[in-house]
Order: structure tokens, then sequence, then C-alpha cells
């Protein structure tokens, strides 16, 4: 009778870890399948779904992924593999940026701005005009940001196999990181193909790293002029910005965008910036009480 007991028991053991291993495949199957989106071909379905398994490791949880990933306005961008930003004229006149139009506007930027500047060039130590300068060479003062949702773009570089795609597991990462900690929608954030985003055009473990509250309001928006310039400071502060080193200056330019003609695009339009400029009032940033900086 004991004997009977315990070959139940036995069974009932077997059955009851039979269901937990098919509750797990289950489980596995519905979040793959729930996180599958028509709009990604097939041939990357099985990469969509180890990325999905990365970044439920990483502790996001089934309710954040699925409704981005089966979102309708997810898909890849297979054009965008293998591009390169590097290579681009800055000092071209297509690009324009030594135009008189062009040099006028940086110095109205600067005018307009010298106190917030100024605010920023005592924190952080890196030149008004270099910042200025960056602003125009990434964005055009924010006229060209990008149109295309960086999301999407992440994506494609971590499922279309590239040398990016690590990168772009990561940088997919931080922008849902980014993304729980806003309150935002990771599928409305428009920027680059290579994902870089806002008037600095961080990508978004730069945002993370090196992202700066410059007004004080307790948030960083990359769109919102304060925020952007000091991210951008506190950025070619981070990577040995020195005033005194001119070496150490193109190294930090050099860091935020990796190519030699960017690097003498930025020095030659900051030095266009300070010729003939009328200087401004050092001591009105002294007045001003000093804000302090939060980091993501």
């Amino acid at each position: 009778m004991k004997e009977k007991r315990i070959d139940r028991l036995r069974i009932m053991s077997r059955a009851a870890r039979s269901g937990v291993y098919f509750f797990m495949i289950i489980l596995t199957i519905f979040l793959f399948n729930s996180t599958s989106n028509a709009s990604i071909p097939t041939a990357y379905q099985e990469k969509q779904e180890a990325l999905v398994r990365l970044l439920t490791a990483r502790g996001f949880s089934e309710q954040e992924l699925t409704p981005v990933f089966s979102d309708s306005r997810v898909t890849i961008y297979p054009g965008i593999v293998g591009r390169s930003g590097k290579g681009l004229d800055y000092l071209g006149r297509r690009f324009g940026l030594l135009t008189q139009k062009s040099i006028q506007e940086g110095k109205k930027i600067l005018q307009d701005n010298r106190v917030l500047l100024g605010q920023i060039e005592t924190a952080f130590g890196v030149e008004k005009e270099i910042l200025v300068s960056i602003f125009r060479i990434e964005t055009n003062f924010g006229r060209v940001k990008g149109n295309v949702l960086i999301f999407n773009s992440l994506l494609t570089l971590a499922l279309v196999e590239n040398r990016r795609s690590t990168w772009a597991e990561e940088e997919l990462a931080n922008l849902l990181l980014i993304c729980r900690e806003t309150q935002k929608d990771p599928l409305e954030i428009k920027g680059s193909w290579a994902g870089a985003f806002g008037l600095p055009q961080f990508v978004p473990s730069s945002y993370v790293k090196y992202g700066v509250d410059g007004d004080g309001d307790g948030a960083i928006d990359l769109n919102n002029r304060s925020d952007a310039l000091a991210s951008m400071a506190n950025y070619l502060k981070a990577f040995g910005w020195s005033e005194d080193d001119p070496a150490a200056k193109k190294q930090a330019i050099y860091a935020y965008n990796h190519c030699d003609s960017y690097v003498q695009a930025v020095l030659i339009y900051a030095r266009a910036l300070k010729k003939d400029s009328k200087p401004t009032k050092a001591k009105s940033h002294k007045a001003l009480p000093k804000k302090k900086s939060r980091r993501t």
C-alpha cells in the first residue's frame, strides 16, 4: 500500500514538472508571437526573437516590449545598412557653413544666448563659439534634426547583420530606458538614420551618460536649447576638452564625430564667429544664480 502511494506521488511530481515545462514553452511562444510584427521580414524574425530575449534579460517586461514591437509603425530600413556619415564636405559651397549668412546667424545665436552660453562656458570650460559651431554643423541651429524614427533605425542595424549590430542592440536598450524614465513613446522620437536625435544629435547612450538638465527644470530634453548646449559642453569636457591644449580640443571634438574634416570645420567656423565679434559682458554672468545639473 505504501509503495503504491509513493508511485502515485512520483507520477504526480512528473506531471507537475511536465506542466511547468509546458507552461514555459507556451509563455516563450506567446512572448515571441506577441512581439512579432508583420512588417518585419520573415528572415529577421529569429533575430528579433533573440533581441526580445536580450531586452527581457536587461529588465524590460513583456508589458513594456509587446506594445512597442507589435506596433504597426515598426519596420526596418535596409537602405541604411552600410551607410556612413563620414566624408561630408562641411567646408564646401553646398553645405554653406562659411557663407556670410551662416556666420551672421551664428553670431546672432551667440548674442541672443550670451547669458546661457556664459554660464555653460563657466561651468564646463568649453568655448561658446565651439558649442555654437557644433550646433550649426549638427542641425543647422535646430532646423535639420532628422525625420526618421530612431527606434526603427536602431532596430534595422540590430537585426540586419553588420558591424554595428551589437552597438545598435545596446543603443536600442538605452532608448527604451530613456522612454521608460521620461514616459515617452519610443516610436515618436525622430532623428537621423544612425539613431541620433535632438539639437546635439546624441545617440541614446550619450543622452544617458552626458545629458544635462541645463535649465534646472528637473528633466533633460535634447530639443531644449539650454539642455542641448549644456549637454554638448559636458560631452566635450568628458572627452578631455582643455582650453589650453589644442590637441586635447581636437581630440574632444573628434570624439563627438569621428571625422577629421568635421573637427576642422568646427574649429574654422568657431574662429569665424570670433572674428570682428563684439565682446559680450562677462560680468552679467556672475550676477546670475547657478543652476544645478541632473544626469541620468
